[in-house]
């Protein structure tokens, strides 16, 4: 009886490391599976190419949202910059505000926006007021103040937002804030006037918006290359015109739509349907 008590322990003592080795093992290799889950998810989440019907996107927010006065929804963000549409309700307004760091380019997506622009001019202050619809591209640097209105009374107003770096919300002021004279003139982009000019070949021009980092694309024949990858992504939006994207493979373009490419792309526009885009490249 004397001699038991040992064994039993011995015994108690391997099992006990047994255990624990198994432990040990079973944490390792579910830390292991939880790696590489969260880096299949990373993988899956951010494709080579994806593609977003915008306006139908605005429906469904605004047939979701009828009493909203204000909704949003994001579609591409990174360290650099930021794209989100903006849903306004109907007779909404958006009042006088600046961006402290964010340049910001917004695009009409279904509506019309009145917009309000102030900005720095010598000792004082200059004024703008503009009308616009879909497809065209209102432009407000730094400390450039910006109010919006949707004044239908019946109908929801649809903005594309994008700003680099990342929008990180208003800064509301009143008409007459000493910050928006650090402000530069604002700028807009309407596809609708110079598309016509363009008979042939393809015309691709940085526009002053977005520090330097928007351009308009314009295609009526041919095709037209853009350079993406995963480290500098591509962001297109469709203003006018049919075409296809081949990435590799050939999509059908069609007005309102986003793209967001993470690989080298070719644009080829529908002979008799010139596109009009803009291509904005975060990381130039």
């Amino acid at each position: 009886m004397s001699l038991s008590v040992p064994v039993d322990l011995l015994a108690l003592r391997r099992r006990l490391w047994l255990y624990r080795l198994l432990s040990l093992v079973l944490a390792l290799s579910l830390g292991a599976l939880l790696v590489a889950v969260r880096l299949a998810m990373v993988g899956l989440g951010d494709p080579e190419v994806e593609v977003f019907d915008v306006p139908a996107r605005f429906e469904a927010l605004a047939r979701d949202n009828p009493d909203s006065s204000d909704v949003s929804q994001t579609y591409f963000t990174e360290d650099t910059a930021s794209v989100h549409m903006h849903v306004m309700g109907r007779g909404q307004a958006c009042p006088l505000h600046i961006h402290r760091r964010s340049h910001e380019a917004t695009i009409i997506v279904t509506g019309q926006a009145e917009v309000r622009q102030v900005w720095g001019d010598g000792e004082g202050l200059a004024h703008r007021v503009g009308v616009h619809g879909p497809g065209e591209l209102i432009a407000s640097p730094p400390f450039t103040g910006h109010a919006w209105f949707n004044r239908a009374p019946d109908r929801m107003l649809g903005n594309l937002v994008f700003s680099w770096p990342p929008f990180d919300g208003n800064l509301y002021v009143d008409g007459e804030d000493a910050r928006m004279r650090t402000g530069t003139a604002p700028f807009v982009h309407v596809p609708a006037a110079v598309l016509p000019s363009l008979r042939e070949g393809v015309r691709e021009e940085r526009l002053p918006a977005l520090d330097g980092r928007m351009s308009s694309v314009l295609l009526a024949s041919g095709v037209h290359a853009l350079a993406a990858s995963r480290k500098a992504p591509v962001v297109v939006y469709v203003a006018e015109g049919e075409g296809a994207i081949e990435a590799p493979d050939a999509r059908p373009v069609k007005p309102g739509q986003l793209w967001v490419l993470r690989r080298d792309a070719t644009l080829r526009a529908e002979p008799g349907h010139p596109l009009a885009l803009y291509v904005f490249r975060p990381g130039a």
